[in-house]
């Protein structure tokens, strides 16, 4: 199968060095966290005459800060104000910088440590003289370990709350670029940009549930996820999954994470509370998924550690993420707002049951995707570990999986389902193999181009197996005169008029396969009366993919579809030819037997399918000899 580019839709994105989650442990003492008000009035800025916003801030004024560095409490750090960038975040967005010494910032000896880490963002600091916020530690400067931060304005974070942003959640795809622009902004993380002065740094990008290999391989081939380019892969490692139900607090200075997904698999961007307003939170003072409206759900999340690095990019916190503790309203350029409390309208519910011969029981495991971009990913990495866990090895396998989607169309009214079963052997990577066939199923219904779809649960059922039981047709056996006989190099005769009943004999496909000799259930072929010449009879397994073509396959378009139907066949006009397309993707474990021959009026042919006992790779011909 030709190779072929996944869509690109990118949101686009400040190309100031965003700091997303966490310090990392530091020599200098860590001092408990001053009483300061979890809705601090801003810190004022003035307006000039040409519309700018200034600071009113003075070089060398001192503020006190809030952040998470491990499972206790937010601890303090302490900072000087340097001077103010006009425009630094955008056009009529301008950003603080401060110089901060602290945790994990600094040393002792005042010399860096971590400097700033992705996860920090969001870390609130206020005025010692006033006890306003001043603003939350938002950017950095350099991927270098260095304590100099650039700081989003309490006000512009206040500002989301304001009358004219909807908390209405709208299509996910409000800001999209086309490919080239989106290249772009990937080359912006490493150059200044139009935007910003500075390196994009990511908010911590962390999954559990799922290696993290894993799940970046399966984010890249998304093309939902591509319109969301702070999930489409760069994930790490990090807690939550089977814990994801902790109740950790919401607090200023605590760490929080922006979620697309919480259960056995968890997605989030993990960055810092800034301010805890009534029942508005305010947090990382740069954008996450930066969709403008929002449906993501964030959670409470607790600190592990502030890992050091600034080689290859800057230092990073791990956190375990808990309880979903509401939902994200605006994503926007000055950071993120969410409502306490609040249900997400609009949820996926995953639920894979899987075997395995060395469990006792079926394995099930659930996630509750808030995000619909998401939830093609989800399901994948969701698929993928349940084949690492239940056989406790990441190589060669077997399985057979069935699953059934949930959706809703716009143009019709009820819940409708759509069901599927596939089985699958390979001697190389079972987890990812398995992964992307229930994927591409759901991304093609969300994203199918002709009417919105919702999708409201995906269950999948997989029967695991640890070594590849792939067989291949190796001989053929013909019933005649009452009994099966073996076919033998010249083929068969049949009588024009009569009827040919073969059966294969299936063997291991190679030698890594584990498969035992084993006979198919005999096929009928009828001959035309008017047969002439000799005609054959070609056995052909279906597992016509590679492992390269099903990852090609994963999320198909409208051309890939027509090349699984036929050559000739044309794409989907409609929603439902599409799902009809979906439906008709053959089993890998079918045997197809095409007998073709001419006659009086042109050429015959005709098709029969059998079901083998594992999947079938390779083919046999048989050659038909007629006969008065």
């Amino acid at each position: 199968m030709a190779s072929r580019r996944l869509r690109i839709a990118a949101t686009f994105t400040s190309t100031v060095a965003m700091v997303g989650a966490g310090l990392a442990v530091a020599s200098v003492p860590a001092q408990a966290a001053p009483s300061f008000a979890p809705c601090a009035p801003a810190y004022p800025l003035t307006k000039v005459d040409n519309g700018s916003t200034v600071s009113n801030l003075t070089p060398g004024q001192s503020v006190t800060g809030l952040t998470s560095v491990d499972s206790g409490a937010p601890v303090q750090f302490t900072g000087t104000y340097v001077g103010t960038i006009d425009n630094g975040i955008a056009d009529g967005l301008d950003m603080l910088v401060f110089d901060l010494k602290g945790p994990r910032l600094t040393n002792a000896d005042g010399s860096v440590a971590a400097g700033n880490w992705a996860g920090i963002s969001g870390s609130p600091i206020y005025d010692d003289a006033t006890g306003d916020l001043v603003g939350s530690v938002s950017y950095g400067f350099t991927s270098a370990l260095s304590p100099r931060a650039g700081v989003t304005p309490a006000t512009y974070l206040y500002d989301l709350s304001a009358p004219g942003y909807s908390a209405s959640a709208t299509a996910r795809s409000t800001v999209k670029a086309s490919p080239r622009e989106a290249a772009a902004i990937q080359r912006a993380s490493d150059r200044p940009g139009a935007l910003g002065v500075g390196r994009v740094l990511e908010p911590t990008k962390q999954v559990s549930g799922v290696n993290a290999t894993v799940a970046n391989k399966i984010a890249k081939k998304s093309r939902l996820l591509q319109k969301s380019p702070a999930l489409a892969g760069g994930f790490r490692a990090g807690g939550g999954g089977g814990g994801s139900d902790v109740d950790y607090p919401i607090v200023p200075g605590g760490s929080i994470a922006v979620t697309a997904g919480t259960g056995t698999v968890t997605t989030g961007l993990v960055g810092t509370v800034t301010a805890v307003c009534g029942d508005q939170v305010y947090a990382f003072g740069h954008p996450g998924n930066f969709t403008g409206a929002s449906t993501a759900t964030f959670n409470g999340a607790q600190t592990v550690m502030i890992q050091e690095d600034g080689v290859m990019s800057p230092s990073f916190k791990i956190a375990n993420i808990g309880r979903v503790k509401g939902v994200v309203t605006q994503d926007r350029l000055q950071g993120v707002v969410g409502t306490l409390g609040q249900a997400p309208t609009q949820v996926a519910q995953v639920t894979t049951t899987s075997t395995a011969p060395r469990l006792a029981a079926p394995k099930t495991s659930r996630t509750t995707v808030s995000d619909p971009a998401a939830l093609p990913y989800t399901v994948a990495s969701q698929v993928a570990s349940d084949a690492i866990t239940t056989l406790n090895q990441n190589a060669a396998g077997d399985a057979l999986m069935s699953w059934t989607i949930r959706y809703t169309r716009a143009r019709s009214a009820g819940v409708k389902t759509f069901k599927r079963t596939q089985r699958y052997a390979t001697t190389s990577s079972l987890a990812e193999t398995v992964s992307y066939d229930v994927a591409s199923d759901v991304e093609s219904l969300i994203d199918n181009g002709f009417e919105k779809v919702t999708v409201s649960a995906v269950d999948v059922s997989s029967a695991f197996q640890p070594t590849s039981k792939a067989v291949k047709p190796a001989r053929a056996q013909q019933y005649t005169r009452g009994k099966w006989r073996w076919v033998g190099r010249h083929g068969v005769k049949a009588k024009r008029g009569s009827t040919i009943v073969l059966r294969a004999r299936l063997s291991a496909a190679d030698s890594d396969s584990t498969a035992r000799p084993s006979f198919t259930r005999g096929v009928k072929y009828r001959v035309s009366k008017s047969a002439r010449g000799t005609g054959k009879i070609v056995l052909t397994g279906h597992q016509t993919f590679s492992f390269d073509d099903l990852e090609e396959l994963f999320f198909a378009d409208e051309d890939m579809l027509k090349e699984l139907l036929a050559d000739e066949a044309e794409p989907p006009k409609n929603l439902t030819q599409l799902i009809e397309a979906l439906g008709s993707v053959p089993r890998q474990d079918d045997l197809v037997g095409t007998f073709s021959y001419k006659n009086g009026g042109g050429k015959l042919e005709s098709e029969r399918t059998v079901r083998a006992t594992s999947v079938v790779d390779g083919s046999l011909k048989v050659r038909v000899t007629f006969r008065r």
